[in-house]
């Protein structure tokens, strides 16, 4: 295993679209988590990969490879050890190219020099020290998210406790604690029923009791704490002691300044970080359905390595070879997305300087395809007959920062072909909005498979979504959206 680091940072965008796609092949085993998070890497890395396929000759490849590789794995040890791993798959070693991995502090300081929590383990420590700063048996449920991601089930829950502190005269909303919850076992929650929290965190097992009557039991998990006064609360008191002062310069070295790209290449490295940033809005529950994933992906495929054999050329050829590239996307995304390349190329022709031959061919491209104003996905507003619960979230009516803000519900489900289509199309995802909850009840079962799925309408506005033996069941406005 070996390779050279430009052939490492083509194959891991290469490696990028093959997990999305993957992630995203059906919408019964669809892994939002590792489609977001795979596309955020190409937020600000994918003109340092332009960069370094451009450059001059071999060496000034390899050196801005390099420089592209560390600057991408200095975001923190997770970024790292995903780098490492796909590379690896792709027949690469990047250990002996990076730095060695730093180990993250269990705090940091802010800008005032005030000390802050970052993400810790739920262990039966972490549930002491949250039981001394906060009153969990005042604590009340802000949101609830439960995910099915492959086989397993993932979710976080938001608790909104008072403090057993004084936070002084600045200390503003009440904190929020966020746990994140993995392996998740068991599931039972009303919202009629969410004020009070108890937490028992033991080797294998955290169990969060909720109210009289609800309940998550996972095998592990996170918590962070959302308080802007925590550095006065007895644990925050206790890593002050522990931390060292604020560095004076930023942890992670600015990212070097670079020349633009220039004609095609411009073009290229614009849309395919437009395309990653589309498939990256899937991290809002919301628009799930919205973004078509697996074609934006299929497009791509294997960019990184086309990337690096257009830039190695020079000249008039290396112009024609990107041109050509951006029409193979095209070409591969078919029919369904040809709008929307000729949008976001109109968009790119009219944002950013290039030459009249490269702005001609844009105009070229696009002069027999009509433009389409946003990306969507065409579903209907009546839900299916039958599905499968991919992802239920709720959130109670609060104010957060001045602002007020209403109760409501997210239900993302999976479901087969409906209408005249063929049943062997592929399940296909929905997204159901629901304002002015009154009622959201769920329990574990509701991901046990397909349900059938019903809705009962109580009043002219107010309805029931209800999936299964009531396993799932949520009261309130649906979004016509």
């Amino acid at each position: 295993m070996g390779g050279t680091a430009l052939g490492a940072l083509g194959s891991l965008l290469d490696r990028s679209l093959a997990q999305i796609a993957e992630a995203s092949a059906d919408a019964r085993t669809c892994d939002r988590q590792t489609i977001y998070e795979v596309a955020d890497v190409w937020d600000n890395n994918t003109f340092p990969l332009f960069h370094a396929a451009t450059a001059r000759t071999s060496v000034g490849r390899e050196r801005r490879a390099r420089a592209a590789l560390v600057w991408m794995a200095e975001l923190g040890p997770e970024r790292r050890r995903w780098m490492v791993e796909q590379a690896e798959a792709a027949g690469h070693s990047l250990e002996r190219l990076l730095p060695p991995p730093v180990a993250r502090p269990l705090h940091i300081r802010d800008y005032r020099g005030l000390v802050t929590p970052l993400f810790m383990p739920l262990t039966a420590d972490a549930a002491l020290e949250l039981a001394t700063d906060y009153d969990l048996a005042a604590a009340e449920v802000r949101t609830l998210l439960i995910e099915r991601v492959g086989a397993r089930l993932t979710g976080s829950l938001v608790l909104v406790a008072p403090r057993r502190y004084d936070g002084g005269p600045q200390a503003g909303d009440p904190p929020e604690l966020h746990l994140l919850l993995e392996n998740i076992i068991d599931v039972r929650f009303d919202s009629d029923d969410r004020r009070g929290a108890v937490l028992r965190c033991r080797a294998e097992e955290t169990v969060i009791e909720v109210g009289a009557g609800g309940r998550l039991r996972a095998t592990s998990g996170t918590v962070h704490i959302d308080d802007p006064a925590w550095h006065l609360s007895v644990a925050g008191r206790a890593a002050d002691q522990r931390t060292p002062p604020r560095e004076k310069r930023p942890r992670r070295t600015p990212e070097r300044q670079r020349p633009q790209p220039e004609g095609a290449v411009l073009v290229a490295a614009r849309i395919m970080h437009i395309v990653m940033l589309e498939i990256r809005v899937v991290r809002y529950a919301h628009l799930a359905d919205r973004i078509p994933v697996r074609l934006l992906a299929g497009a791509l495929v294997g960019a990184g390595t086309d990337i690096l054999a257009a830039g190695a050329l020079r000249g008039g050829r290396r112009e024609r070879a990107f041109r050509d590239l951006v029409e193979t996307w095209i070409e591969n995304g078919g029919p369904a997305l040809a709008p929307w390349f000729t949008d976001e190329l109109r968009q790119v022709a009219s944002s950013e300087l290039l030459p009249d031959t490269t702005r001609g061919w844009i105009e070229e491209v696009t002069a027999q395809r009509a433009a389409l104003p946003h990306l969507g996905t065409g579903q209907d507003l009546d839900p299916p007959l039958e599905a499968e619960l991919r992802l239920a979230e709720y959130t109670a009516a609060h104010t957060r920062y001045g602002t007020p803000r209403g109760s409501s519900a997210v239900v993302v489900l999976a479901h087969p072909p409906t209408g005249q289509g063929s049943p062997s199309r592929c399940w296909r995802l929905r997204v159901v909005d629901v304002d002015d909850v009154s009622r959201f009840r769920l329990r574990s079962d509701a991901f046990g498979g397909s349900h059938e799925l019903r809705t009962d309408r109580e009043t002219v506005e107010q309805e029931s979504l209800i999936l299964g033996r009531d396993s799932l069941d949520v009261r309130g406005i649906r979004s016509r959206r």
